[in-house]
């Protein structure tokens, strides 16, 4: 019988623009999704920052991500009505509160960070379901 990973992000992808997945490591990647968490970042980007100038910055975060204890991988999906949603898939709920704690120390992710809104900023973590 196949397991079926369900998470929240069907929904965003099925809706948004473009999406870019990201992994690490492709090949644990759904493995450890069902025994860890999604921490979802809903945002907009803030007023100056150019949509390819943000994609940018997100895709050089990667080298520092994977770097981080317990990330697996991330989608970034971007909605029809300016949206974003950043979909990050980490081992355990204290490795991302702890990568999200640390993430403004982090020169690495500056850029991206400085490139989003915050008043728009919704953060939520979520424990994946395997559906049998």
């Amino acid at each position: 019988m196949k397991k079926i990973i369900l998470t929240s992000m069907a929904a965003a992808v099925a809706l948004s623009t473009g999406a870019r997945a990201q992994d690490c490591d492709p090949s644990a990647a759904t493995a450890a999704t069902a025994a860890g968490v999604i921490e979802i970042v809903q945002f907009r980007l803030a007023e100056s920052v150019e949509r390819e100038h943000f994609v940018a910055a997100a895709a050089n975060t990667m080298l520092a991500l994977c770097a981080m204890d317990g990330f697996i991988g991330r989608v970034l999906s971007e909605g029809e009505d300016g949206m974003w949603m950043d979909h990050v898939r980490w081992t355990n709920s204290e490795a991302a509160k702890t990568a999200m704690a640390g993430s403004m120390e982090n020169e690495a992710l500056t850029p991206f960070i400085m490139s989003i809104d915050p008043n728009s900023m919704v953060l939520s973590y979520h424990i994946p379901l395997v559906l049998k």
